[in-house]
This record gives structure tokens, sequence and C-alpha cells, in this order.
């Protein structure tokens, strides 16, 4: 009898055991068409609990949405024992319709279709959606209103677009003054900006400065979008004018030399995606022609003060048949520059850049080499302070933005350049200071001020800056 006892408390101790087991997915059974990719994906639910599966399902489903099929929905239901029926209900494909723009009437709305990257008559994709906002949200012809919506078409199985990009006054003049108190030397700035001329997506960029020994003028034109196909053709020039005190002595004229450089250069570009653009250029000067490549890549959040996102830039030139020397070399340079948030208002900024000329010994002209100084580069110098073979740095910069009203920047930046002339190795560099920016509408103030390491606190950069929006 206490036997018999003891079976069954055994048997209901078992069963209790068993109930309270977790269920486990041991095998799944598909109802329904579906693919072998459809099943790899599901099958890494296999071993995990009963209701497990959703989330699979919910990734499957998001992948298929991207793929055109916004109705995708997967279904399962597990029974007692573990095993897991799956059916995957599709739909109909979606496509999109040409993208509309809701708050801006200052761009042509077939080029608003194609500035924001959607491919009319291509499965619609939530996710390039989210990528089409951010990407007009960078180009800075725009002010987002509200997140892009997606429409449905009431006569055709397709999909519209919306974005609510608001036309912003982008195009932009500037004046830059600058003053060495180490060399008691003015040099002075200005820029001009053109963006999307007439609602056209057509751009002009002009860049002028002048110096107590240097004058420089540069300027590239875009027309998009060439017979209607995606590529841009772009037209570039740039002069260049330098006085060289070759002995050092300043007061003996006969030691002076100037140096002019002019070249022009016309290429392609174009889009790839929603961050990546590629060039090829090709160009010639007064005494020699080159081609080049050149890409980029830009994540950054918005236009102006951007609080997060990257922007990587690299190029490569090959220069050949110069009548004063038989060596042809290779130019290569990049940059990259990455934004962080930190801390409420509060972002950091990491940067930076390299560059070589190859071979090492080739023969060239001063004006061959990497020009470094100024607000591009080497901010504690002088702007084109330095003419050098190879160069690189970094930096380190802390921000602080209140929205777009103001905006104050403390920045380091190491770096080395092979020295060029006579002398021989590395120079190092390390420049520092701070910046501040006001805006007023239409209008924004800068000033900054920056040291070269070694230089006394006295004698170091002064910027001055005016920029107007319109």
């Amino acid at each position: 009898m206490l036997l018999r006892r003891t079976i069954i408390l055994l048997l209901a101790t078992a069963a209790l055991l068993w109930a309270a087991a977790p269920c486990r997915i041991q095998k799944i059974v598909w109802t329904g068409e579906h693919s072998d990719f459809d099943v790899a994906q599901m099958a890494a639910v296999e071993g995990e609990p009963c209701d497990g599966w959703r989330v699979a399902a919910h990734k499957l489903e998001q992948y298929y949405e991207n793929q055109g099929f916004l109705g995708a929905m997967v279904n399962g239901s597990a029974d007692s024992v573990g095993v897991l029926s799956v059916e995957l209900n599709r739909g109909a494909a979606w496509v999109w319709a040409p993208a509309k723009n809701l708050d801006s009437a200052k761009t042509d709305k077939d080029v608003f279709a194609k500035l924001s990257g959607l491919e009319t008559g291509a499965y619609v994709s939530p996710a390039d959606l989210e990528r089409a906002d951010r990407k007009l949200a960078r180009l800075g012809y725009y002010q987002q209103i509200a997140p892009a919506q997606m429409f449905r078409d009431p006569e055709r199985h397709r999909i519209v677009p919306v974005f609510h990009m608001r036309a912003a006054a982008v195009s932009q003049a500037e004046a830059l003054l600058t003053y060495s108190s180490e060399d008691n030397a003015w040099e002075g700035q200005l820029n001009l900006s053109l963006y999307n001329i007439l609602g056209t997506a057509r751009d002009l960029l002009m860049e002028g400065f002048i110096g107590e020994d240097s004058r420089h003028l540069e300027g590239s034109y875009k027309e998009p979008w060439i017979l209607g196909t995606s590529w841009n053709v772009v037209a570039r020039g740039m002069f260049n004018e330098e006085t060289v005190i070759e002995s050092g002595v300043e007061n003996d004229s006969a030691s002076k030399t100037l140096e002019r450089q002019i070249y022009g250069e016309i290429g392609v570009t174009r889009e790839i995606g929603f961050d990546f653009s590629l060039g090829v250029f090709l160009g010639v000067s007064d005494d020699d022609k080159y081609s080049t490549f050149e890409m980029s890549y830009v994540s950054l959040d918005r236009f102006a003060l951007p609080r997060s996102g990257w922007r990587i830039d690299g190029s490569v030139s090959y220069k050949m048949d110069r009548p004063d020397s038989l060596d042809n070399y290779l130019v290569a340079s990049a940059n990259v520059v990455r934004y962080l948030p930190v801390y409420k208002n509060f972002i950091a900024r990491f940067s930076g850049a390299a560059g070589g000329i190859f071979p090492s010994d080739a023969a060239l002209k001063r004006t061959d080499l990497f020009a470094l100084g100024g607000m591009n580069s080497f901010r504690g110098m002088e702007y084109q302070m330095v003419r050098t073979r190879a160069y690189g740095y970094s930096e380190l910069a802390l921000l602080w933005q209140d929205g777009y009203d103001l905006s104050i920047e403390l920045f380091y930046q190491p770096g080395l350049y092979r020295r060029s002339g006579t002398e021989h190795g590395w120079a190092r560099e390390q420049d520092y200071g701070i910046a501040f920016t006001q805006y007023r509408k239409n209008w924004s103030f800068n000033l900054y001020y920056a040291l070269r390491n070694g230089c006394n606190f006295l004698d170091g950069i002064i910027g001055f800056g005016v920029k107007t929006l319109f």
C-alpha cells in the first residue's frame, strides 16, 4: 500500500514539474507559400520559449515592408509540445509615387522629387523614407518642419512620400578678417555661396582671399542631372598668386619672386544611395594636366550646427606632362569629421586629415605642394602659411550649442607636416583656441582666437567674421 502511494506521489510530482517547465520551440512547421530565406530567418527561434518567435517574426515583417510589401504579416502559434506553426502573408507590393513637399513652393516639384533620392516606381521602403528625410534635412536647402509621411494613391497601387520641408535662407555671403599679432599682418576673405538657384538645385560657390603676400580666388558651379541622368556636371577653377621671399630679407626686393597658379577642371558627380557621392574630374593648368577621383560620405543630422553624424571626404589626383620635369606624381588626401552628442547642449567633434604626394622625391614647384594654415587646416597659422609634401592632424573640440542662437567651441589640434625647401624632417604642430558664434535671424557673428604651441599668449590669430543668409 505504501509503495502504491509512493508511486502515485512521484507521478504527480513529475506531472507538476513537467507542467511548470517552460515551453520550448522544438520544431517549426510552415504553411502556405514561403522561401528558403523565410525558413532561415525563423530557424533561429528553435530552442527559444514558445512565445519568443514574435521578435523574429517582427524582423521578417520589417524586411518585407522595406521590399514594398507594406501589409506583410507573420502569423504563428505553438502547441504544448513545442511545435510552432508559421504562415507568412505578404500581400501585394507597393511602389513609390513621385515625392511631394507640402511646405515649400520655391523648388520645382520634379527637382524636389529627384533631391529626395526616392526613385519613382521602385518598391516602397519605410527605411528609405527615413534616409531621404535625413538627407533633405542636411542638404541645406530646407528646414524640416515635421517627419515625412506616406499616403496611399487612391487610383493606383502606389504610395506617395510626403515631406514637410520649408525653404531655408541658405545662400550666404560671408566676410572674414584675421589679424596675426605675432607678424602684425591682416588678411581678408570673402565667400559667396548660392544654393538651389531659382529652385533648380544649381549651386554656385565663390571664395576670395587677400593678404599681404598672397591672393587667392576659386569657384565652382554645379549643373544637376545632365540629359535626364543621375549625373551632375561640375566646373571648378582657381587662381593663386604669392610673393615668395627666398632670402628671408624683406627689404631686399631682388629676393622676392611672384608665383602664379591658374587651373580649371570639369567633371561629373553623382549620388549613390542617400549618403555616398563620387566624382571624376579632368583638369589643366598652365604647366600640367591631371585627373581626379573624389568620394564622400555624409550622414550629418542637419546642415547648420550639426549635432550628430559623420562626414568623410577623400580625393586622389594624378598629375602629368610637366614640361620642366619628367616626373608624374600622385596627390592623395582625406579628412573625417564626427559629431557626437555628449550631454544636453554639449557636443563633441572629432576630426582629422592627412595628405601625401607620391613619389616623395618628385621634382615639384612650391605651388604643387599642399597649402596649410587657416580655418580649414591648422587654425593657429596664417592662411597658406606652410607648403608641404605630406601632413596629418587630428582635432578634438567641445561645443556648447544653444539651439540655433549661440555656439561656443573649445578646440585642440595636434598635427605634423613635412618641412619643405632646404629643411628636412617633420615639424610638429599644436593649435588650440576658443570660438564664439552668435546668430540673429539671418545674420551670424563669429569671433575666434587661436594659438600655436610655443607661441606667446598675446601672439595668436584673431578672427572676426560676419555672415548673412538670403
